[in-house]
């Protein structure tokens, strides 16, 4: 007989469904934290795009 307490079909309690939702939230909001910075730093050494140089020659000498 189905458990009325888990979460079809993982088998999960909805507690247990929250808490992991949770936890993969936050790992996404890194990921795309770190996806973010890591593009911010290609586009200051490698502009694309118009106006890409004025970019890079503005924010190139605070890393630097």
């Amino acid at each position: 007989m189905a458990d009325a307490n888990k979460v079809w079909p993982t088998g999960l309690t909805v507690a247990e469904a929250e808490e992991l939702h949770t936890y993969v939230t936050n790992g996404f909001r890194v990921f795309v934290g770190i996806a973010v910075v890591a593009h911010v730093l290609v586009f200051a050494a490698h502009p694309w795009g118009r106006g890409g140089a004025l970019v890079a020659q503005t924010v190139l000498p605070f890393l630097s």
